[in-house]
């Protein structure tokens, strides 16, 4: 069927993605021949690497174990974190998300691991220890976040353009006690940029009033990846982790909460999963789980109430192309128009920019950004570049839930809402119910481990579990972190003879799991296919690759990887969440559906209506991610 494959052009990646050897481009990181003998070949490495239990293992494993210590509900970071955090103790975890991995709220953050300069702000302002207390809790996770996850976190520099000269003292001395309060933690020192230094680092600016820039730094990451790995990390130290498994009732004995009834999505098969202490980690969700908790029967209310403990905000992300931003460096816009701070920030390629930050009075499955939202963003950066920002250069967008929490048992029910969520501080609240149901809630992604870290110190401490490990979690190495060293790239260019665009990409993400992905990539032609060409070679049409065809480095190889190692279900979680094609071009994410759907339905034995399904359902998720069909 390969003979119907016709290269018209070599393209950045397509030639030597379909090719079975040539085309190999080594760019970086290129090793000496010394240097190259003191490393262990790669395909060593996979076979030291650990075999993933299979979905069906996990399942069985519900039915077999009479009661787990701990039933985490909620995948995102602080449920998958949690998790790991207590299997790593020596507690016996089972963990449940009623869809994907980093879903929600967990893949749609502005990609930054940091303390948050706005709040030292606020905190100076405000004389606020809590808002210190808060950068200061934050500054020490960064550095954790970017020890623990090497490949999937990076050291970013942030420029802030200064336009009024009073201002540059007010930043310098904003930035010098960023670095000051990290100590030891601290990445690298902050420094001033004259005029024309800045414009030289970030050459789209607009410098007719430029000033100056002021240059600080913190960390960029991905959001999903890093979610998928806790995940993997947790079934790799024994932990139950299931997704498409959602919670319909709470289990309840002399009015205490002793695990939960779950539904396998895919099945529909019912599990009643005992457990001595229940964890809530649900995150936007929580008052769902809060509701069920207030039912004597553990059922959720007939109709869907006004969230009590979460203050519902939602944030909205756009995306443009690369040249909108420089490749290294990010910029800060630090006071908009409405007082907000936004970002303008190189990610996967391209340039993030975000973020919005609306009340709403509910919290919904699937936020979509309006367009008014996306607007606010473009008329926002039109402000700093000096070329036209058009509406037609947006990529991508999304809007995410932020968990801003108050306590529960604080709240007056009928009191009316306020109309801003800027004075609620983003710290997080451990709560437990009068039924030892235990709740986690609020934070940022940054400080999804010390969230975890004080969710399972309230149940060791609450549930009295005897000889468990102290918090080992500061120290473990996310899956695809060990042993992983930056010329990764350069090794599996050499040794799998794969483009060096596609080996980049794999060592970023998969990082020492990448070779796992080159060993599939090497077994077939279909393999080597990126994604939207395989229903057209597997149904043996004739298929052209232009220059244009596909320009992203995401193949058969690696959806194939994410189904049999990392729990992708449905294409969406491929598109969206493993790869992130969907937030960086919606459009090429659209064009890659049939292509996904024909793999995972050959995998997983789909029939014609189930993929017809699937497929309707991924492409009206991405056609809502910033898309206009004028």
């Amino acid at each position: 069927m390969f003979r119907s494959l016709k290269i018209v052009t070599k393209g950045r990646f397509l030639a030597a993605a379909t090719a079975a050897t040539g085309g190999v481009l080594l760019t970086q990181n290129v090793l000496s021949n010394d240097q190259k003998h003191t490393l262990a070949p790669l395909p060593a490495l996979v076979k030291s690497l650990p075999a993933p239990p299979t979905r069906e293992a996990m399942l069985k494993t519900l039915e077999t174990t009479d009661k787990f210590d701990v039933l985490v509900i909620g995948g995102g970071a602080v449920g998958t974190g949690t998790a790991l955090d207590a299997q790593t103790r020596g507690l016996n975890v089972c963990m449940v998300e009623k869809t994907d991995f980093a879903c929600g709220t967990s893949s749609k953050s502005t990609k930054m691991a940091h303390g948050g300069v706005r709040y030292l702000e606020k905190a100076f302002f405000q004389l606020s220890k809590a808002q210190l207390d808060l950068v200061i809790e934050a500054l020490n996770e960064r550095a954790h976040m970017l020890n623990t996850a090497p490949h999937l976190c990076t050291v970013l520099p942030i420029i802030i353009p200064v336009y009024k000269y009073w201002q540059v003292p007010y930043f310098w001395a904003g930035c010098k006690m960023y670095d000051l309060f990290a100590g030891t933690q601290n990445l690298r020192n902050s420094f001033l940029l004259s005029k024309n230094a800045t414009i030289a680092a970030a050459p789209m600016l607009d410098a007719s009033t430029l000033k100056a820039g002021l240059v600080y730094h913190d960390g960029s990451f991905n959001d999903s990846r890093m979610n998928s790995s806790l995940a993997i990390t947790a079934t790799e130290k024994g932990a139950t982790v299931l997704n498409y498994v959602e919670v319909k009732q709470l289990l309840k004995e002399n009015g205490k909460v002793v695990g939960a009834v779950a539904v396998d999505r895919e099945t529909g098969k019912e599990y009643k999963i005992k457990a001595t202490a229940v964890v809530n980690a649900t995150g936007p969700f929580a008052d769902t789980i809060l509701e069920m908790d207030n039912d004597p029967q553990g059922l959720p209310p007939a109709t869907p109430q006004k969230p009590i403990m979460v203050v519902p905000s939602t944030g909205v992300h756009v995306i443009f192309p690369d040249y909108y931003v420089p490749k290294e460096m990010g910029l800060l816009d630090p006071a908009t128009a409405d007082g907000r701070v936004m970002f303008f920030l190189p990610w996967q390629g391209k340039c993030l920019a975000g973020t919005t930050d609306n009340p709403e009075s509910s919290v919904p499955e699937n936020p979509i950004p309006t367009e008014a939202d996306i607007q606010d963003i473009l008329n926002e950066m039109q402000h700093y570049v000096k070329f036209p920002v058009r509406r037609e250069d947006v990529l991508s967008a999304w809007s995410g839930i932020r968990p801003l929490v108050r306590d529960p048992s604080k709240v007056d029910p009928n009191a009316p809402e306020g109309n801003s969520t800027q004075g609620i501080v983003r710290s997080h609240l451990v709560y437990e119910t009068p039924s030892d149901l235990i709740t986690i809630s609020g934070g940022k992604w940054t400080t999804y481990r010390e969230m975890s870290e004080d969710t399972v110190n309230h149940v060791v401490k609450k549930f009295k579990f005897a000889d468990v490990k102290p918090c080992q979690t500061r120290d473990i190495i996310l899956a695809g972190g060990e042993n992983f060293e930056s010329t990764l790239s350069a090794r599996l260019c050499q040794e799998y003879n794969i483009p060096s665009d596609l080996a980049s990409h794999l060592s970023a993400n998969y990082g020492t799991r990448a070779p796992l992905v080159c060993e599939i990539y090497q077994q077939s032609e279909m393999n080597k296919l990126p994604v939207p060409l395989a229903q057209g070679v597997a149904k043996g049409e004739s298929v052209e690759l232009t220059h244009n065809a596909f320009a992203y480095p995401f193949t058969v190889a690696e959806l194939k990887y994410c189904i049999s190692n990392e729990y992708a279900r449905k294409p969406i979680d491929f598109l969206a969440r493993r790869t992130r094609l969907a937030f960086l071009d919606a459009r090429e994410a659209l064009k890659a559906v049939d292509g996904v759907v024909q793999i995972m339905g050959d995998e997983f034995k789909w029939d014609n209506a189930t993929r017809e399904k699937e497929a309707a359902y991924t492409r009206e998720y991405i056609q809502n991610m910033g898309l206009r069909f004028d």
